[in-house]
């Protein structure tokens, strides 16, 4: 039997429910070690062969401790995530900072208001479960920037389930929170999970993801991804040696140029720096400005579902970094979103629909969000123009005169 069946032959054994420990002393007997690049494709395989996403997330945790501790290191290359300012550096630092924060913070403040619910107690285990919320910050350059390189290589299992348990890991922040505040008697039961699946997380981060990082990213990557990193922000990485976001800087400041990346290259083929419409010519430059001065953030969809454009208002509703560019719209959006996505350019492409809305609200604010289907002067389809505005200003705006008038 092949390596790679024997180790799907042992996942399918969890997924039976197996004992762990038999499982793990057999996996320990057989092979010793394994990469992460072999985890990849096992779960690849397993999703290919029909196993829903949400299985194979439910025993990520238990496979990644049977792997656990057993990923050979890699020695060909001064490892970069020792490299101080390095975006994997500081991303693995991120997580000592957070390791930290969960012991000397969390833990405590969550200790002490099990043993009395005092309203002082209380205050403090929610100032900290706020502060959490910073973790949402290294999600988002993870599966912003770093997915979109490993999806380049046919890496694709690994980010989808990683991106389907932050999903879980935001909600949980949120119940736990609304669980203090309201008093549930389930809170504790949140909390636990939530600890958990944090700490899950970080294993899996350094385990899994660091190596599958370091054997598919080129030097370019790095400094693509080292450049889009502060567009995002940091989180826990306060007072670490090398991991501050001036490490960060400095590091990027030290790249030498880069080999033009291919994949997000786009050539100007406007003559003497115009382009040309049926209506019009304006410089490039002024259409870079008027598209960044537009109220609403424009994303452009080519008809092969690959994100081909977007524009970089000041003040964008929804991240965007250029990782973005070439890459397949249902992998820029969280796992449980893509069937959504999915029926929707269905809809587009056999002319069900022209256009969606879509309404979300954050705290006071609110966004609207519509989706066009695009079409040529035949009516058939050529990509999908997503816009997104906070119109929460605008709304009241309209709600004043209307309540003038009557």
């Amino acid at each position: 039997m092949e390596r790679k069946e024997k180790l799907k032959n042992l996942i399918y054994k969890l997924h039976e429910d197996a004992n762990f420990e038999d499982v793990k002393k057999e996996f320990e007997i057989e092979f010793g070690s394994v990469d992460a690049g072999e985890i990849a494709a096992l779960e690849g395989e397993l999703i290919r062969e029909g196993m829903p996403v949400e299985e194979v997330q439910r025993l990520c945790n238990v496979h990644a401790a049977v792997f656990q501790g057993s990923i050979e290191e890699i020695h060909a290359q001064k490892k970069i995530d020792e490299t101080p300012g390095h975006p994997l550096f500081v991303f693995r630092r991120e997580n000592d900072g957070l390791e930290n924060y969960l012991r000397e913070n969390l833990d405590k403040s969550y200790g002490k208001y099990k043993l009395e619910k005092s309203e002082n107690n209380k205050l403090d285990l929610l100032a900290d479960l706020h502060g959490l919320r910073k973790l949402e910050k290294h999600y988002e350059r993870k599966e912003n920037l770093f997915f979109p390189y490993l999806e380049r290589e046919g890496i694709t299992a690994p980010p989808k389930v990683m991106w389907a348990v932050d999903d879980d890991i935001r909600e949980l922040m949120k119940k736990a929170i609304s669980d203090v505040e309201e008093n549930s008697d389930s809170f504790e039961e949140t909390i636990d999970k939530m600890i958990f699946e944090i700490r899950e997380m970080i294993k899996k981060e350094n385990e899994i993801l660091t190596p599958l990082l370091i054997q598919n990213l080129k030097a370019e990557d790095w400094k693509i991804v080292g450049e889009s990193s502060s567009e995002i922000g940091y989180a826990f990485n306060g007072g670490i040696e090398g991991a501050s976001p001036s490490d960060a800087a400095t590091w990027l400041e030290g790249q030498e140029v880069i080999v033009e990346n291919k994949d997000l290259e786009i050539e100007d083929e406007s003559e003497e720096g115009f382009v040309k419409f049926p209506s019009g010519i304006m410089e490039k430059s002024e259409m870079i400005h008027m598209f960044n001065t537009i109220p609403c953030d424009l994303t452009y969809i080519g008809d092969d579902d690959l994100v081909s454009f977007f524009t970089e208002g000041k003040n964008p509703v929804f991240p965007r970094t250029r990782t973005i560019i070439g890459r397949d719209v249902r992998n820029c959006h969280p796992p449980k979103a893509v069937p959504v996505v999915e029926q929707m350019l269905e809809d587009f492409k056999s002319g069900i629909k022209d256009e969606e809305i879509r309404l979300m609200t954050r705290g006071s604010k609110i966004f609207v969000i519509r989706y066009f289907a695009v079409r040529d002067e035949e009516g058939k389809y050529v990509g999908t123009l997503e816009t997104t505005e906070e119109v929460s200003e605008l709304y009241n705006i309209i709600k004043e005169e209307v309540e003038k008038t009557r």
